[in-house]
């Protein structure tokens, strides 16, 4: 147990604001990073102010630890760091403390560090979710084209999600955004049209080869139980080639391939013109 005692009489509230005016006086401690084997403990005598910004009674704040921390702000850097790169339970297990604890640390040193900055000046931006866990949990993450860099995350892959990140952007830096590329489905276009009016509007290129080619694996798969065979004409055993061809690039075709292609024309022009 390290016992502290400050010099400076003057309080400093969490809203930033310095003040003379105490309320009431506890102890309290904190968790600092471990002395080898054994666990370090940090004692004060903790004031409640009354602040007249906040016109409220709140507790001061301390430079050793962030505002409703019962760690040190050495101890959670620590914690935030390692949870960047390991699992939360073995964080736990790391550090001797409970997995709520280095959930609640992660959030504030998060707080802490984000920057507003980050969603000034986009222009051409870009969002998209990602699953993690089982069940089907979702992200939205909103990433700029211009840097490359994931500038918003949010839970869940809805509508209110996506909303949220517009309210954090505001109206003014809504108004810059020039294009955007999404899925085309119904969660984040509508709110697209409504937020960003003026942004072109651009669909992800992995989804629209999707769409094409479950068209035309339908035609395909409607066609080929009626696919011809006679002289000249491939077995029916080749016409499975005939899928590679249909939906593979010009550039990956060889001779056999284009062959294909030109009988599918002859013969079944409704699956060429797919």
């Amino acid at each position: 147990m390290i016992g502290l005692r400050r010099r400076r009489r003057r309080l400093i509230c969490p809203c930033g604001a310095p003040t003379m005016a105490r309320y009431d006086t506890s102890r309290r401690r904190w968790r600092h990073l471990d002395f080898g084997a054994c666990q370090a403990w940090l004692e004060a005598d903790i004031h409640r102010i009354d602040c007249r910004s906040c016109s409220r009674v709140r507790t001061e704040q301390v430079p050793w630890a962030r505002p409703n921390a019962r760690h040190t702000t050495d101890f959670e850097n620590v914690a935030a760091w390692l949870a960047q790169r390991m699992d939360k339970a073995s964080i736990a297990r790391l550090l001797r403390c409970s997995w709520e604890a280095v959930d609640a640390i992660v959030t504030r040193v998060v707080a802490d560090h984000i920057d507003d900055r980050r969603l000034d000046q986009l222009y051409r931006i870009g969002v998209d979710e990602i699953s993690y866990k089982r069940g089907h949990k979702f992200l939205t993450i909103v990433a700029d084209h211009d840097t490359g860099n994931v500038v918003w995350v949010g839970k869940e892959r809805s509508k209110a999600a996506f909303e949220d990140f517009f309210a954090a952007l505001g109206p003014e830096r809504a108004a810059a955004v020039e294009a955007i590329s999404l899925d085309g489905s119904s969660v984040y276009l509508p709110v697209t049209r409504e937020q960003i009016p003026q942004a072109r509007i651009c669909l992800d290129p992995f989804h629209v080869i999707k769409w094409t080619n479950e068209v035309v694996e339908s035609v395909y798969r409607a066609e080929a139980p009626t696919m011809p065979s006679g002289p000249g004409m491939p077995e029916r055993r080749h016409w499975r080639r005939a899928r590679f061809a249909v939906r593979a690039g010009r550039e990956n075709l060889d001779d056999e391939h284009r062959q294909i292609l030109r009988l599918l024309r002859r013969h079944r022009y409704r699956l060429w013109r797919t």
